[in-house]
């Protein structure tokens, strides 16, 4: 098996080091010093999406809390005191109110709520290392979301102070119908005495402490939605059974009922059970909070995605046939499996099985391995590189959209954004100099 020829666009990893890890942009943003060429590693960005992959990334986590309610530990709450299907959907009913009864179910002991709380990957091809960082910055800071942005707190007795109360308000995650909301502007400032509809959700929150508890714990689930003038037709009916009242609102519900998720103008708390204070008996919390529409790049409390972060993809070849003890002394020494035997069956000649699982541990490159009679320089047989131009995407959403959203509507203004630069660029005029010529008049 002759080795493979080295790729300028890939960094070679060595044993003690890595070799060829420049990276640059591509050659029509290229912008290096007079008098230097283009490097041969740069290449027009040409980006494809492959390998897309979606799961929930709550399956397999420990239970919620909520399912501690059935070994007797209860609150005293009659909300709580049903089963934990019915707890989880109607801990606040005006949120629910209208909500399909599949959607209120469980899974995996989770409520329903947590649903777009997924994990999303997938493969970018023909991209430059700073078109892939500028799309994963778009994810991160430019999709908006709803979330908490002012409180008025009328009474508070808890031992959480009013500041800190707050700032916990404003890190829970607030679903809604985001794309048909508007943001706060200088001329249109949100506050109590004046609420719009078309850009605040209103949520109230009144709890006090049992006379007969020494503790009443108090959830984000007990937070209430309070619909607006105007908000009961368009994101009244949660279960996503409302009306569309026009052209625009018709074609956002067709493509809803496409997608197969027919409440995305649901309004709830994807997260019910985040503890907010703790109550004695008799104490009183009571207060007033309005969730706007905002960007991760104003406050991380906006940012749709609790993971956005991309690796290059990795590549494993072996550079000559191995079979024997060789064979079966390379398939040991790599921990996550990239390697095994041709045909599945011990004894055969090794092969690269699972190159996605390396973690560049370098096992398979060590130098001084010499388990197999006659072995040579590992690092002469394996061969590990990292594609610069192929990227593998990973986002993990905080809940108040699915990935494919984030990716979507990333994608949309990531295009925009690339339109916006072409106006600006076409739009310049562009004066060229003698540079001899004004090395002269000087």
């Amino acid at each position: 098996m002759s080795k493979p020829r080295r790729d300028v666009n890939k960094v070679q990893i060595g044993y003690h080091r890595a070799e060829n890890t420049e990276t640059v942009s591509s050659p029509h943003t290229y912008a290096y010093s007079s008098g230097k060429s283009v490097p041969c590693t740069t290449k027009p960005d040409k980006p494809t999406v492959s390998n897309i992959r979606i799961v929930s990334a709550v399956a397999g986590l420990p239970p919620s809390r909520f399912a501690a309610n059935a070994s007797g530990k209860q609150e005293k709450n009659e909300e709580e005191s049903e089963s934990f299907a019915a707890a989880a959907g109607s801990a606040s009913s005006s949120l629910l109110q209208g909500a399909p009864s599949e959607a209120r179910t469980t899974v995996d002991g989770f409520p329903w709520s947590t649903r777009r709380v997924e994990r999303m990957s997938f493969e970018m091809h023909n991209v430059s290392p700073p078109i892939s960082n500028l799309f994963r910055r778009v994810l991160t800071t430019e999709v908006p979301t709803l979330a908490f942005d002012r409180v008025l707190i009328e009474e508070n007795d808890s031992p959480v102070l009013d500041e800190l109360l707050s700032h916990r308000l404003g890190l829970i995650p607030v679903a809604g119908p985001v794309m048909k909301m508007q943001y706060i502007t200088e001329s249109n400032q949100a506050g109590f005495n004046n609420l719009d509809p078309s850009r605040v959700l209103l949520f109230e929150l009144d709890a006090t402490g049992a006379k007969d508890a020494a503790v009443t714990p108090v959830y984000s689930r007990q937070l209430q939605w309070v619909p607006l003038p105007g908000q009961e037709k368009k994101t009244g009916a949660v279960g996503g059974a409302s009306q569309a009242g026009n052209e625009e609102d018709a074609g956002a519900a067709e493509a809803t009922k496409q997608s197969g998720d027919d409440d995305d103008d649901a309004v709830f708390l994807v997260h019910p059970d985040i503890l907010l204070t703790k109550l004695g008996p008799g104490q009183r919390i009571k207060l007033k909070a309005i969730a706007v529409k905002g960007f991760g790049a104003v406050h991380a409390k906006w940012s749709p995605v609790s993971a956005c972060y991309y690796e290059m993809k990795t590549s494993v070849e072996l550079c000559e046939r191995l079979t024997g003890s060789a064979a079966e002394a390379l398939v040991k020494s790599c921990p996550t499996g990239v390697f095994g035997y041709e045909g599945g069956q011990k004894g055969g000649a090794a092969t690269v099985v699972a190159p996605e699982k390396c973690t560049l541990c370098r096992e398979c490159l060590r130098s001084d391995d010499k388990a197999a009679e006659g072995a040579t320089n590992d690092g002469d047989r394996v061969r590990v590189q990292k594609d610069k131009t192929h990227v593998v995407f990973h986002i993990e959403s905080v809940g108040q959209l699915h990935p494919a959203q984030i990716l979507r509507f990333g994608l949309r203004l990531f295009a925009e954004r690339c339109r916006a630069l072409a106006e600006v660029v076409q739009s310049t005029e562009v004066h060229v100099v003698d540079a001899n010529a004004k090395s002269l008049e000087h």
